[in-house]
């Protein structure tokens, strides 16, 4: 069967840890790997964007650098969340440089979760900020984003590693996966069992989607920082990039990906 794309990229969520996408991305450069359309869940949906609008992970990575989380979100009165997400949506846009999804050179689906009905929901067309910033929206950490009259949430909450939405438009789909739930000896406060507790959640909706992948990229141990970790993303990155160079060295990985 003849397919429209022949790579597909899958991000998955993980908040902070979405710095080593950077690093995975890196890699596929310097492989010689470019996908032909980008499927992302909340980091995921954030780093995709990235992509593909055309940003190179450098690029990508520069963005980042010397940011605090209060550069991308701010506290808020809402009684739906702490914080809203309305500093990262301006650097967005200032960063990507256009508005809709047609736009992107390379086509981009980003999931997110309608609280309201209770489903995922696939962006692929219209305003692409709202999506991007609906996909990344943790519940009760962030305000729902309102689009067309529903509440969006973060996608992981179904969709944590969103391949099903691209699976049959390819032939080959590299899954990245930066959420992993590693043993823990001690849960040490709130914060943690709050951010432990969402992880074990949304860990069980990724298998299928892990099953439907061609490559898979997971960084080792990276559950070690946390979500909202911005002090770590040198060695997110890092750890990523190893990663993925490990995985496009092993024999035959060229010709599986045909390139």
């Amino acid at each position: 069967m003849q397919r429209p794309y022949h790579i597909g990229l899958a991000l998955s969520g993980g908040g902070a840890r979405g710095f080593a996408h950077i690093g995975v991305y890196k890699a596929m450069q310097e492989a010689g790997i470019h996908p032909d359309i980008i499927s992302g869940t909340s980091a995921g949906a954030i780093t995709g964007v990235m992509f593909a609008s055309g940003h190179t992970a450098e690029e990508s990575y520069a963005f980042f650098r010397e940011k605090k989380l209060l550069d991308f979100a701010r506290p808020s009165m809402s009684r739906t969340g702490f914080m809203n997400l309305s500093g990262l949506g301006k650097r967005l846009a200032e960063f990507i440089e256009v508005k809709y999804f047609h736009e992107l050179p390379i086509p981009l689906v980003a999931t997110a979760t309608n609280i309201n009905l209770g489903i995922p929901t696939h962006f692929q067309k219209g305003e692409i900020l709202p999506c991007i910033l609906a996909s990344s929206c943790v519940p009760i950490v962030f305000s729902p984003i309102s689009i067309d009259g529903y509440q969006y949430v973060d996608g992981g909450v179904f969709m944590n590693l969103p391949v099903r939405p691209i699976r049959e438009q390819c032939d080959i789909i590299i899954g990245v996966h930066i959420d992993p739930v590693e043993p823990s000896s001690h849960v040490k406060n709130m914060i943690q069992l709050a951010e432990r507790s969402f992880h074990m959640g949304i860990l069980s909706n990724m298998n299928e989607d892990t099953r439907l992948c061609d490559v898979v990229i997971s960084p080792q141990h990276i559950s070690q920082f946390n979500m909202f970790d911005l002090a770590n993303m040198e060695k997110l990155f890092e750890a990523g990039y190893q990663q993925a160079k490990t995985v496009f060295s092993r024999p035959n990985i060229k010709e599986l990906l045909n390139i």
